[in-house]
């Protein structure tokens, strides 16, 4: 169950580092850049977030439910 936690919070942290990168070419390229390719890229990064979260919360409620039937 632990391995799922990671693997969400590894989803989280790709789409924060997709974020980053993305608003960094933005920031840097402004209107010469590839600005449609750029924010397709944030919103690929909010969804890498949201999965990532998803993924993490569901863990956490089937822990939750293991500890309420083992107790």
């Amino acid at each position: 169950m632990l391995s799922a936690i990671d693997q969400g919070l590894r989803g989280i942290n790709a789409g924060i580092d997709r974020l980053n990168r993305a608003a960094d070419h933005i920031a840097h390229e402004g209107a010469n850049g590839d600005l449609a390719g750029n924010v397709v890229d944030l919103l690929k990064a909010k969804q890498d977030v949201r999965a990532g979260v998803s993924v993490v919360k569901v863990a956490d409620e089937t822990i939750g439910t293991l500890i309420d039937v083992l107790a």
